[in-house]
């Protein structure tokens, strides 16, 4: 990781040194992510920054002593998930219009997946046993009520003639999943308009209103809403009630891995920071305005 560059050493862990035009440029990646403008970094946006990047620094090095790397493959893979939706055109314009260097950006790119599967290595067998589990469902029951739900499925539409169309197939005895595959204009259309689960904060106030109002297995009208026509089908609903702890394991387990790992992670990389020698240019930093 060490850089060959200018305007001297700003940072140094073990061997790998940090070029204060280095730092600048990661900095200056980070304020363009975030919206920041050029110069208006406050010193502890800087300090963070610079904590982070001395803790890439110590994994990146505990990743080479072990042997963990990424491919050029799996970097593209995950450049593509990145930029699924844009094309390449609209997603490097993002890139031009606010002023990240791409380059950079890559690179860090691969640290980060480098350093996820480091972390991966020590920490993904967490164990949680059921005593914990039991501890944190009874500490915390308040927080697993669930707010009555609604299943639906809908059929978005662009003009009211599309709509009524629909609305008559429908009546004729077409299944709702059939009529959203071939008329409706939402992302969901292929899966026959199914939204899955929903509570009355997921909706607009409107739509709650009708839709749990409408009892399970009836058709909604044709309403117009912001997004054009749409046509809603009830299919299942779930009272407001309070999670079993059968029905919060899952997610208690998953709370209790991360608390876990988190803490573990923590203090492996504080005992990573004892042992390697880390040294920050101060003076250098003030003299070029960062602090």
């Amino acid at each position: 990781m060490s850089v060959a560059m200018g305007s001297g050493t700003v940072l140094t862990v073990g061997k790998d040194k940090i070029t204060l035009d280095e730092f600048k440029q990661r900095l200056n990646n980070f304020a363009s992510e975030n919206g920041i403008k050029p110069g208006q970094m406050s010193k502890d946006m800087v300090l963070s920054n610079l904590d982070n990047l001395i803790n890439t620094m110590l994994l990146l090095d505990e990743a080479k002593k072990e042997g963990i790397t990424v491919t050029t493959e799996e970097v593209n893979d995950e450049y593509s998930q990145l930029r699924q939706g844009y094309t390449d055109e609209q997603f490097n314009k993002i890139f031009i219009e606010k002023l990240i260097d791409k380059n950079l950006w890559l690179k860090e790119l691969k640290e980060q997946m480098i350093i996820k599967k480091l972390i991966a290595s020590h920490f993904s067998a967490v164990a949680v046993s059921q005593a914990e589990i039991e501890r944190y469902y009874n500490k915390h029951k308040d927080s697993f009520s669930v707010p009555e739900m609604v299943k639906t499925k809908q059929i978005e539409l662009s003009s009211v003639d599309t709509a009524q169309l629909a609305m008559n197939e429908l009546k004729s005895g077409q299944s709702f999943s059939k009529v959203a595959q071939t008329h409706s204009i939402a992302p969901g259309a292929a899966n026959g308009g199914d939204m899955g689960y929903l509570s009355a904060s997921d909706l607009p106030k409107e739509l709650a209103g009708i839709l749990f109002t409408l009892p399970v297995g009836k058709i909604s009208g044709i309403i117009k809403t912001q997004f054009g026509y749409q046509i809603f089908l009830v299919e299942n609903k779930i009272p407001a009630h309070n999670q079993s702890m059968r029905e919060a394991r899952n997610d208690i387990i998953t709370t209790l891995r991360n608390d876990k790992t988190n803490e573990e992670f923590a203090g492996w990389l504080k005992t990573l920071r004892e042992q390697e020698n880390v040294n920050i240019n101060y003076a250098l930093l003030k003299r070029s305005g960062l602090l």
